[in-house]
């Protein structure tokens, strides 16, 4: 008998907490989940991100819920139901951003809290549609030399190709030029470190490092070099006109701030922001040219 009541305590417990949150659930938007503990859909949704959305868009409605690694993500996928969200007063997106910041750039709540306004202000300044221009001619001399680079004959990967192309004049112009390396080993391992860390970001942004030992090993890796780089990025001056490059200006509004030891962190989201798209990007206009039909055409035209 004493081990009966422990037992039916305890499950009652458990019966009275599942069907809290049961409750808690018919509360809000229809939530798609998982069996696992705090895994929840993470694999799934990790797997293929968009095509899981637009299944859950399908099943449940324009408005869900997908519990992942721990977290609730909502989304809200009509126009109508997008503008009330992004105007409700309880949004705020420093904090949303803030938790997969830290994971995935070890940068502190309180430093990131501190000189986000400051830095989009700067990104704004620089990467406006109003100077964007500035950097086509940088862009168009810097892709004409890694074309020349490639050489007349060979064969690649079309993916491994557009990284070889655009990942150095990415590098080159927002950075500083030579950066990226063109020592054929180094420049390897650069895309190995990389790749790992662009295809692990999603579950780096939620999940402790330790569970994921090659995306640590790749984060810090790439924190390294960024490091050891970073008096000569600061330092550089182009040789035709001697303007700051979108990089050292985001440095300089860092180290006014007293946080010039985050330096390489933020470096390291750049890094990220600026390449995880030249695939899909690469692939959208290569679509565009197959299909002749709007915006296929206009891109004939235009060539």
């Amino acid at each position: 008998m004493e081990l009966i009541y422990p037992a039916v305590i305890i499950i009652l417990g458990c019966v009275a907490l599942l069907l809290f949150l049961q409750w808690k659930n018919l509360r809000g938007p229809p939530c798609e989940g998982g069996w696992i503990p705090w895994f929840g859909a993470g694999f799934e949704f990790g797997k293929a991100p968009l095509e899981f959305i637009e299944k859950a868009r399908i099943k449940h409605g324009p408005i869900f819920t997908v519990f992942a690694m721990g977290n609730r993500m909502t989304f809200v996928t009509e126009e109508e139901g997008v503008n009330v969200f992004l105007k409700a007063k309880e949004v705020d997106f420093k904090l949303a951003v803030q938790n997969p910041v830290y994971h995935t750039a070890s940068i502190p709540k309180n430093v990131f809290l501190t000189m986000h306004e400051k830095l989009y202000t700067v990104m704004k300044e620089k990467l406006g549609t109003s100077n964007v221009y500035q950097f086509t001619g940088q862009l168009t001399e810097e892709l004409h030399e890694q074309l020349e680079n490639l050489g007349t004959h060979g064969t690649m990967d079309l993916s491994n190709l557009v990284r070889h192309l655009l990942y150095p004049v990415t590098v080159n112009v927002l950075f500083k030029k030579g950066l990226f390396p063109t020592n054929t080993r180094k420049s390897r391992e650069f895309y190995q470190h990389f790749q790992v860390y662009d295809e692990g970001f999603e579950y780096g942004s939620q999940m402790p490092e330790c569970l994921l030992r090659n995306w640590s090993k790749s984060k810090k890796w790439l924190l390294a070099l960024l490091e050891k780089n970073m008096p000569e990025i600061k330092a550089y001056r182009s040789a035709k006109d001697n303007p700051m490059t979108f990089v050292q200006a985001m440095m300089d509004t860092i180290e006014m701030e007293k946080n010039e030891q985050k330096q390489p962190n933020y470096a390291l989201l750049i890094l990220w922001a600026s390449l995880t798209n030249a695939v899909p990007s690469f692939n959208f206009l290569l679509w565009g040219r197959k299909d002749c039909s709007g915006f296929g055409c206009e891109i004939e035209k235009q060539n």
